[in-house]
């Protein structure tokens, strides 16, 4: 019945003056800030942590679980999905209504964000600013490292059920390469759960983890102190690179800045 009341109340609405945007993914959100296409947002998801005036914006949940209801409550035209965005039967009755739907691959790749801008400038009409944004990335794109002279580990979380570390086809493991920095946990393929008693024999130089999955656990040295950690000598020195987590598991156009951060990192330890 709720879903009815708001189907119903979005057809007897007067036909609105602008778009009504809704951004389901934070590397769709800060792209349509670097084009200066934020007017039109009424909403974001939680994974939409930057800029700061994203998280000012009314929230309809995390990307990967959005529900109906919150979404059509913000009355949208149209609603910007990444790729993995909302369950199916969510999306269907979000069309339903007449929203438009446009669904965008999540780059894996410096080309496939490149791409992503292009096309989020063609359907926002804002081809010039999103070539300016293109030039200023590639420009900016540090060149890969000749050699790997440190080894890191990315976790996407340490608790008492194990470790989830990610591997190759990642950004972390992107970022990696590009900082000359050895994957530890490149033998296997996404986020998955690594042995630690692998890693106490391929000690990693330092570690690195989003900043949500930090503060979670309560702080930078509560993190190193994770049981499942103990055998690493990173963890037992808190060699931690907290990094922000949309620069760090998203392709974002801060890709220069989330390289350099790695790269000054390693040359300090």
């Amino acid at each position: 019945m709720k879903y009815l009341f708001i189907v119903f109340a979005l057809m007897a609405q007067p036909a609105l003056a602008q778009e009504r945007v809704i951004s389901a993914g934070g590397t769709l959100t800060e792209i349509i800030y670097a084009l200066g296409k934020q007017n039109n947002l009424v909403a974001v998801d939680q994974s939409s942590m930057y800029p700061q005036q994203a998280t000012q914006l009314p929230q309809v949940g995390y990307y990967r679980d959005l529900a109906a209801e919150g979404v059509l409550s913000m009355r949208p035209t149209t609603l910007l999905a990444l790729e993995g965005a909302g369950r199916s039967q969510a999306l269907k009755q979000i069309e339903a209504t007449g929203v438009k739907l446009i669904h965008y691959k999540k780059p894996t790749s410096v080309n496939e964000l490149l791409a992503l801008i292009k096309r989020l400038g063609d359907d926002l009409n804002a081809q010039k600013k999103a070539q300016s944004l293109i030039t200023k990335i590639t420009k900016s794109l540090p060149k890969k490292a000749k050699q790997k002279t440190h080894s890191a580990l990315f976790l996407l979380s340490a608790n008492e059920r194990g470790l989830v570390a990610a591997g190759q086809e990642t950004v972390p493991n992107l970022l990696f390469s590009y900082a000359g920095i050895t994957n530890i946990g490149a033998t296997h393929s996404g986020f998955k759960a690594i042995n630690t008693e692998v890693l106490a024999v391929n000690q990693p130089d330092f570690l690195v983890a989003p900043a949500h999955v930090v503060h979670s656990l309560g702080g930078k040295q509560a993190f190193c102190e994770q049981p499942t950690l103990r055998l690493l000598k990173a963890a037992q020195t808190c060699n931690l690179l907290v990094m922000d987590s949309l620069l760090s598991l998203g392709m974002s156009p801060r890709i220069a800045t989330a390289i350099n951060e790695l790269s000054e990192y390693k040359a300090r330890l």
